[in-house]
């Protein structure tokens, strides 16, 4: 039998094609040679929990799928959070009175189950998301031009507009933002970092867009979690990744794969360079590895 293996998957850009779609059959027949194996999957992504599950719907009984979600804030298995990190309500706020020195982003304040984007900040996401989407010609179910947080909910399901973010009393584990299109983005990091208080990172996760996390609680850190969890170490892990989010994921693992036309930054750690997200190159690459 071969050793067991973490194998931890990106989701935008990587698992999925620009138009959010998977061949769910074959991601299927992985999943069982991984439980054939002993092994794992994780989805390791930005994403939100509940549009994980609908993205993954009709996978979850499979009982080595995890999910660390939310840029490795929440660790999820077969319908359990097996760890939540998040913002303490004074970082909150310390960090929307820094973005108030910064007018032009878009916010997204996520909790486990919701998100919240500040009212006087809805139409300015609102309108670049419809942009980027239409860039890439992914249609955006309900868009209504008079009702701006329709172009969110498709990525953020159960997203609110709220007048006072400071009022939310759910933690929050995620910020993320939406950056502008005429800046470039490690630019804008890097000014992020300089006016963020200590304790916060931020991270490019593709698209325009700019998380920010607890620092220290990326997506490595989550992929080290649940390998310690599952009893492996990071010689028993493989992450696939595009994004600058995927950075520490890729340092942590024992191998680490990029898609064609990833981020640059991954380059200097990355081992292996595979096909397009849109030819469905990482679930081409894992059955012919199991298969092998």
């Amino acid at each position: 039998m071969k050793t067991p293996h973490l194998y931890a998957v990106d989701l935008d850009g990587t698992l999925l094609t620009d138009h959010k779609t998977y061949k769910h059959e074959q991601l299927d027949r992985v999943l069982t040679l991984l439980a054939e194996q002993g092994s794992y999957l994780a989805v390791a992504t930005g994403n939100q929990m509940p549009k994980i599950e609908e993205y993954l719907a009709g996978h979850e009984h499979h009982k080595n799928l995890y999910y660390i979600a939310e840029n490795g804030a929440i660790i999820h298995n077969q319908g359990i959070d097996l760890a939540l990190w998040g913002f303490s309500p004074e970082l909150v706020n310390q960090a929307l009175a820094a973005l108030e020195n910064f007018p032009a982003l878009g916010i997204i304040l996520s909790s486990r189950h919701y998100s919240y984007v500040p009212t006087d900040r809805l139409a300015t996401i609102a309108g670049r998301v419809h942009e980027q989407v239409t860039k890439v010609g992914i249609d955006l179910p309900g868009w209504d031009p008079e009702n701006p947080i329709t172009a969110i909910r498709p990525f953020y399901p159960n997203v609110e507009a709220i007048d006072d973010p400071t009022t939310i009393t759910e933690t929050i584990v995620k910020i993320a933002l939406n950056a502008d299109p005429d800046e470039g983005i490690y630019e804008t990091i890097e000014k992020l970092h300089d006016a963020l208080p200590e304790g916060i990172a931020a991270t490019s996760s593709g698209f325009g867009a700019i998380d920010l996390i607890l620092d220290g609680n990326h997506k490595g850190h989550g992929l080290a979690w649940l390998a310690e969890h599952l009893g492996l170490n990071a010689e028993q892990t493989t992450a696939f990744g595009d994004s600058g989010n995927d950075l520490e994921m890729f340092r942590y693992a024992g191998r680490a794969i990029a898609m064609e036309h990833s981020d640059p930054a991954l380059a200097p750690v990355t081992d292996l360079t595979i096909g397009s997200n849109n030819d469905g190159a990482v679930l081409d690459f894992l059955e012919a590895e199991l298969t092998a």
